[in-house]
C-alpha cells in the first residue's frame, strides 16, 4: 500500500494539478474523495480547520497547499524532476500567476458559463470561501471579457511552443507545464474556452502530451481509514528546525492562515519554521496529534 493519501474531489482544478504530477512521476497513491463544500467532517480533524482542496497525508503528516505537496513529492520522487535545468525560480514564480490571476480568470469563465446550473448552497459556500467575491450575474455579464483575457494568455502559450518544443522549457516537462495545464483543463470545460483551445494547434498538442502522463496508480481509500492511519501514527516526538530571528520559538502557540481565500485560522504548537515551510502540531480528540505543513509564501504566521 502506498504511504501517500490524497484528499480531493474529481472536479478540483488544484487536485488535477497534483494528479497530473502523480502521473508524471508515476506515483502510486491512495485516493480519498472529500465533499466539494463544507461541512467536511473527516477532513477538519486532519487540517485543524484548513478547508482548501487538495491536501496530502502521509501518516499523521498533513500537507496543505499544492506548494508543500509538490515539495514533498519532489523530495520523495526526485526523478523525473519538476525542475529541469535549474528551473525552480520559473516553476515557483509562475505558480503565483497561474494559481491566482490566471485561475481567477478560469474560475470566472466556469462560473460565468455554468453558474445558473450550480446548486445555491455551492455558490454560497464558494462566496464564503472567497470572502464574498462570487457574483454569478456579474460573471455572466463579464464572460466575454474573461474569454478575451484567457484567449490572450493562451496565445502566449501558443507562441511559446511555436518552435516545435514538446514542453514550455524544452524537451522535458516541468512545473511550468503543470501550473498552466490545470487552468486549461478547468477553463476548457466551458464550451467557449474549449473552442478557443481548438484554434491553437500547438497548445492542443501540448495539452495532449500532459494528459498522456495520466494520474499514476490510484487506489480508493475511505475517509475513516485515512483518519485511522493518522491516529495510529505517533508523531509525539517529531521536531523540526525553527529559524532564529523572527521572534518565534519551538513550542510557541501560533496561528496560520492563507492570505487570499479560505481564510480559516489553524492553531497549534510551532515545530518547524524556515524560508519555505511552517509546521505545527495540532491535537484533537479524533486523531490525536497531527503535524500540519504549510508553505511560507501565501500564508500568514502569527
Amino acid at each position: 500500500m502506498s504511504d501517500i493519501i490524497f484528499h480531493h474531489y474529481k472536479p478540483s482544478p488544484f487536485g488535477e494539478k497534483i494528479r497530473s504530477i502523480f502521473g508524471f512521476k508515476d506515483v502510486s497513491w491512495q485516493s480519498v474523495h472529500i465533499p466539494r463544500m463544507m461541512p467536511k467532517p473527516d477532513v477538519m480533524p486532519l487540517t485543524g480547520g484548513y478547508r482548501k482542496t487538495p491536501i496530502m497525508q502521509i501518516g499523521a503528516h498533513i500537507y496543505c497547499d499544492t506548494q508543500t505537496i509538490i515539495r514533498e513529492l519532489e523530495s520523495r520522487f526526485p526523478t523525473p524532476t519538476l525542475f529541469p535545468g535549474g528551473s525552480e525560480f520559473l516553476g515557483w514564480g509562475m505558480s503565483f500567476w497561474t494559481d491566482k490571476l490566471l485561475f481567477g480568470t478560469s474560475a470566472a469563465i466556469v462560473f460565468g458559463t455554468f453558474g445558473d446550473k450550480m446548486p445555491e448552497e455551492f455558490i454560497k459556500d464558494r462566496a464564503e470561501y472567497s470572502g464574498g467575491n462570487i457574483n454569478i450575474e456579474k460573471m455572466k455579464a463579464t464572460l466575454p471579457h474573461s474569454l478575451r483575457q484567457m484567449a490572450s494568455m493562451m496565445d502566449w502559450a501558443e507562441d511559446g511552443l511555436k518552435d516545435g518544443r514538446p514542453f514550455f522549457l524544452g524537451d522535458n516537462a516541468s512545473l511550468v507545464d503543470f501550473n498552466f495545464y490545470y487552468n486549461m483543463w478547468f477553463a476548457g470545460q466551458a464550451p467557449a474556452a474549449k473552442a478557443i483551445i481548438e484554434t491553437l494547434p500547438n497548445l492542443g498538442k501540448w495539452m495532449a502530451r500532459i494528459a498522456a502522463f495520466g494520474h499514476g496508480t490510484e487506489t480508493e481509500m475511505s475517509s475513516t481509514d485515512a483518519l485511522a492511519v493518522a491516529k495510529n501514527d505517533d508523531v509525539s516526538a517529531y521536531s523540526g528546525t525553527v529559524a532564529e530571528g523572527e521572534g518565534h520559538s519551538a513550542g510557541n502557540t501560533v496561528t496560520v492562515i492563507p492570505n487570499d481565500s479560505g481564510r480559516v485560522p489553524v492553531t497549534g504548537e510551532l515545530v518547524a519554521l524556515g524560508k519555505q515551510e511552517i509546521a505545527i502540531r495540532h491535537n484533537n480528540d479524533i486523531v490525536g496529534d497531527v503535524i500540519i505543513h504549510f508553505p511560507r509564501a501565501g500564508f500568514i504566521l502569527s
